[in-house]
């Protein structure tokens, strides 16, 4: 709980992780992805409690950039066709004057686990649907599958961590009955 406390950059895949992996496709190009509303939810509380939220794909699509519009995070977080995500959190880091140690890595694939591999990032989390060789590397896996809001668990777990959930009290009455 420590170590979430002093996250101030979350790093974030977006397939497999924001979403649950399946790609649309029809004889003019890739379609759209599904994305979790109860993902959505939490992103807000957690920008204003001081989260800076990047969404870093290794592949392009514009429903990326539409769902981070609908999220409020701004287009300039949202970088798409990186295969070097340590490349990308360290500008990330230097444009906000964050550490290693302040940034969580989240995703389900090598090139996420490569963020903390290559010390980019000192906590990766995972969810549940990581193939099971990265599962290992993992300080966290997340108890639900990408797109069935896994990225409403981890931020859930950083607002209370840093008791600044909405849900403050009766997440303490839960847990300290």
């Amino acid at each position: 709980m420590q170590a979430i406390k002093q996250v101030r950059l979350l790093v974030c895949d977006v397939d497999g992780t924001l979403t649950n992996a399946t790609v649309y496709t029809d004889a003019q190009a890739e379609g759209g992805r599904h994305f979790s509303t109860q993902d959505g939810f939490m992103v807000s509380y957690a920008r204003t409690a001081g989260l800076i939220i990047a969404l870093v794909s290794g592949k392009t699509n514009p429903s990326t950039i539409v769902r981070a519009r609908q999220l409020g995070i701004p287009e300039s977080l949202c970088v798409g066709g990186s295969h070097d995500k340590p490349s990308v959190t360290r500008t990330l880091q230097q444009t906000y004057a964050l550490s290693p140690d302040q940034t969580l890595a989240f995703g389900d694939d090598y090139l996420d686990a490569m963020v903390k591999i290559k010390q980019a990032a000192s906590l990766y989390a995972c969810p549940a649907n990581t193939i099971f060789y990265l599962q290992p590397l993992a300080d966290l896996i997340i108890p639900a599958t990408g797109g069935t809001h896994a990225l409403r668990l981890v931020l859930d777990l950083w607002l209370y961590s840093n008791q600044k959930h909405p849900a403050q009290e009766l997440i303490e009455r839960v847990l300290h009955p």
